[in-house]
């Protein structure tokens, strides 16, 4: 795959990743590794593009979307989780 699908491919990810890691539960869950993904290939495909002295945009655009994405999916996915232990340590001590 050359520089520039693996950056489009890597911005779409990256978008996939934030809206998943805007949603609660189990989206978060799946929002986190498709931010993960996206991140990398934003960055594979940025190097090949800036090494074949071509505009690295979408590359860039990919990459900052993708940090952002596994920020919020993180907070989401790590927020829901202290949620859910609560519940359940208040369900038991009932």
């Amino acid at each position: 795959m050359n520089g520039k699908g693996q950056a489009i491919a890597g911005f779409v990810v990256s978008i996939v990743g934030l809206v998943l890691g805007f949603m609660s539960g189990a989206f978060s869950l799946l929002g986190l590794p498709a931010a993960i993904v996206g991140l990398v290939l934003s960055v594979v495909g940025r190097k090949k593009l800036v090494a074949a002295e071509q505009p690295a945009g979408i590359g860039t655009a990919g990459l900052v979307v993708g940090i952002v994405a596994v920020v919020i999916s993180a907070i989401t996915f790590f927020t829901c989780g202290l949620c859910v232990l609560c519940a359940a340590g208040v369900a038991a001590s009932l």
